[in-house]
């Protein structure tokens, strides 16, 4: 008994014609339907053609998993060619909107991901703090914060050496923000100013407990 594999016949080779045009079709409209800035090239026309070929010929896997009989409809009747073709078509501008979903979950978990990870790298303990790059004169922002009014004038009384620009310590509350030592809150007019945290009074307080300032 000889294995033989039965060769395409003309109704095989028409289906699998309507895929590949099919697939071109819609590749071609998903490139004009996209508003993707910097796709304009043929470079991109060439992916969404080939990846709405790979598309389209997935439809009689997709046909299959749903027990359609749609593909033998065919061999009888003629006009089913013109369903399957219209499903194909359906099939590749809809796939694209389908992976572009699934990329963006992805791309939104990745985020949460590195966004939960910098958290738990956030420092705890003093010496984490000046670890990460704290200073004295950081701790002497944060003092002048807490007395509440202008910072600068604060820091003008606080420091014993020569003031700090308005620059270094713009970019030192930043940092402080960052590292969650200092926040912004509403006053009883509803004016957001800068105080320090419950994070930020606690290391200023064990600083000092611990000499560091």
């Amino acid at each position: 008994m000889s294995n033989t594999i039965a060769p395409l016949d003309g109704y095989m080779l028409t289906v699998l014609g309507l895929m590949l045009a099919t697939g071109l079709l819609g590749g071609i409209a998903n490139f004009f339907l996209s508003d993707i800035e910097g796709q304009a090239s043929l470079r991109a026309l060439a992916k969404f053609m080939v990846l709405g070929i790979v598309a389209a010929l997935t439809v009689p896997l997709f046909l299959n998993m749903t027990s359609s009989n749609l593909l033998e409809f065919g061999r009888n009747r003629p006009t089913a060619l013109f369903v399957f073709a219209g499903f194909c078509l359906i099939y590749v501008l809809l796939s694209r909107r389908i992976f572009e979903g699934i990329a963006h979950k992805l791309s939104q978990l990745g985020q949460k991901q590195r966004n939960d990870g910098a958290v738990s790298g956030t420092p705890r303990t003093t010496e984490d703090f000046f670890r990460a790059g704290l200073s004295g004169t950081d701790l002497e922002i944060m003092r002048a914060v807490s007395q509440g009014g202008s910072v600068y004038e604060n820091l003008s009384d606080l420091a014993n050496e020569t003031m700090p620009s308005k620059e270094f310590v713009n970019d030192r509350l930043a940092l402080l923000r960052q590292l969650g030592l200092l926040e912004l809150r509403a006053n009883e007019k509803n004016i957001l100013h800068m105080c320090l945290s419950s994070a930020g009074a606690r290391l200023l307080s064990e600083a000092s407990n611990s000499g560091h300032a």
